[in-house]
């Protein structure tokens, strides 16, 4: 889909690398820029005491850097920037991460660039959004996209709030990226004008949340504090005798009402007047949901599953994330999916979360830091002599 299509990524950590990996997924040229030295930051992050690998392969790494090419590039020497430059006049995308004054230093903001190349997207993420006091302020999902955004605070039960899961915010803000750079190129197929894309944690968060945040201004004050009493007990969630649970939501009750308590073996609640209907199941919504809650405690939910397999009604057990990767549905369609790596070990990728023609799209593997360094610059046009006095000068690793 996007084969043909050259970007050159020069970003960290995860939120604008897994937007590149978006396009790399579904065939782009992604190359990615990585200091000489230190490379990207993200390659040795240990979050909560635990960086999951496989082998030598950092899973991290993997899943938001897979199908790129990596060069080691000093861009605060004037070779180094003349490097970029020469690999920006061959792409259609400039995608960055980093903040406006580094940008400014670096000679690398939207007008250097499109020095270069006048007809490239530039696209680019931050924290907050590029306008406002706050402009260029760093931040990091956890704090933004949780915190800032409000999804910390719709999830919180009572005093407690829960805690931020690893990259939520990050690939969000990542699928808002990417669209917006799929739309870009659209835009210059059609009227031969390069774009400006941007996006940012908060902005993302903001549209995830955009019920809440939008119902809030409605009411006034914020709508997660609002009651909203259960009125249709087919749209509920339920615990199983093992402590699991399912989630019911059916909002047509109606249809499926007779069908659902016969499944779940309780077709004396279709004689009971008080649930004869969806009006009447809200105006006795509590006792409904007492005996539905009764009837689901008596069983585990492997039992529940059996039951209930053939019920066309909308349910799904509530599953934890290792029962998500080995979900029968998820494999089926290639949303994930086993790997050879190039290191000899096989691991698991969550696949870009589009098909093509019905078909899952195949799976690179993340490069090592630096991996094609040579192999660009010899694309470039340097010889050998100058790659070696580069690498002398400490331009490329």
């Amino acid at each position: 889909m996007f084969e043909g299509v050259r970007v050159l990524e020069v970003s960290a950590w995860v939120m604008v690398p897994g937007a590149g990996v978006l396009l790399a997924d579904l065939g782009a040229d992604v190359i990615k820029v990585e200091h000489p030295v230190t490379a990207d930051p993200s390659r040795g992050l240990v979050t909560g005491g635990h960086s999951p690998s496989v082998g030598s392969v950092n899973m991290m790494t993997e899943q938001i850097n897979r199908g790129k090419r990596s060069i080691g590039l000093d861009m605060s020497q004037p070779e180094g920037r003349e490097i970029l430059y020469q690999l920006a006049s061959e792409c259609d995308i400039f995608l960055t991460s980093l903040l406006p004054a580094v940008r400014k230093k670096l000679a690398i903001d939207v007008d250097d660039i499109r020095a270069h190349n006048p007809d490239i997207i530039y696209a680019m993420a931050d924290a907050v959004g590029s306008e406002g006091v706050e402009q260029g302020k760093p931040g990091f999902d956890s704090a933004v996209f949780f915190g800032r955004g409000g999804i910390l605070n719709s999830f919180a039960t009572g005093d407690e709030l829960p805690t931020p899961r690893p990259g939520f915010g990050d690939k969000t803000a990542a699928l808002s990226l990417a669209y917006g750079m799929a739309a870009a190129l659209f835009h210059r197929e059609r009227t031969g004008e390069p774009s400006v894309i941007e996006t940012s944690l908060l902005g993302s968060a903001m549209w995830v949340a955009s019920s809440d945040i939008i119902y809030s201004q409605v009411v006034g004050k914020d709508f997660s504090t609002v009651e909203r009493p259960a009125t249709n007990p087919l749209a509920h969630r339920y615990r199983t005798s093992d402590g699991r649970w399912i989630m019911l939501a059916m909002l047509a009750s109606d249809r499926w009402w007779e069908e659902f308590a016969a499944a779940i073996g309780r077709s004396d609640l279709t004689a009971d007047e008080r649930f004869s209907s969806a009006r009447t199941r809200a105006e006795h919504a509590e006792a409904c949901i007492a005996e539905l809650a009764t009837t689901f405690r008596g069983a585990p939910l492997e039992e529940w599953r059996r039951r209930l397999e053939s019920f066309e009604g909308p349910w799904e057990p509530v599953q934890d994330s290792f029962e998500v990767g080995r979900d029968r549905q998820a494999v089926a369609n290639g949303y994930i999916a086993e790997a050879p790596h190039p290191s000899g070990v096989t691991v698991h990728a969550v696949r870009t979360p589009v098909r093509r023609n019905g078909a899952a799209h195949d799976l690179g593997s993340a490069p090592e830091a630096w991996q094609h360094t040579e192999e660009i610059l010899l694309e470039l046009g340097h010889d050998w002599d100058h790659i070696i006095d580069l690498k002398t000068k400490g331009v490329v690793p």
